[in-house]
């Protein structure tokens, strides 16, 4: 008697991998999406580092966030860049109240839906007073 598969068996095995794959494929997009908030995160927060030593050494805000780069606060440009969509960062230079936006991976009026972080519903801010926030999660 011969030992082996028969192909039954085999096509039980595949579909069987097949099925935990799909059911584990929705952690897999979670992580990856909380993966990329917190790259997020972490760009926006140096971002509001190096805004607030321009502000303490020029007495104001940048023009826009290139001047970060080309004034040395920032030695990185890809860090003004959103890690999900690669678009560069929402920017105003002139939020005056604590809780307005400063700095935005998008910006703060996005529809839900069109936002980069958490199935199109959220997007990292810095506010004005400086705390660092994820809007709409």
């Amino acid at each position: 008697m011969r030992r082996g598969f028969t192909l039954i068996e085999l096509l039980v095995v595949i579909a069987i991998i097949a099925i935990l794959m799909a059911a584990l494929m929705p952690a897999f997009t979670t992580a990856n999406d909380r993966a990329r908030v917190t790259e997020c995160r972490a760009h926006i927060a140096a971002i509001g580092i190096a805004l607030d030593q321009y502000r303490r050494d020029r007495g104001g805000n940048p023009p826009d966030l290139q001047a970060l780069c080309d004034r040395g606060y920032l030695t990185d440009d890809s860090l003004l860049l959103c890690s999900k969509t690669g678009a560069r960062y929402f920017y105003d230079k002139g939020a005056k109240s604590v809780s307005g936006v400063i700095c935005a991976c998008c910006a703060p009026g996005t529809a839900k839906g069109k936002r980069p972080h958490s199935g199109r519903e959220s997007f990292v801010v810095i506010q004005a007073g400086g705390k660092l926030v994820e809007v709409g999660s």
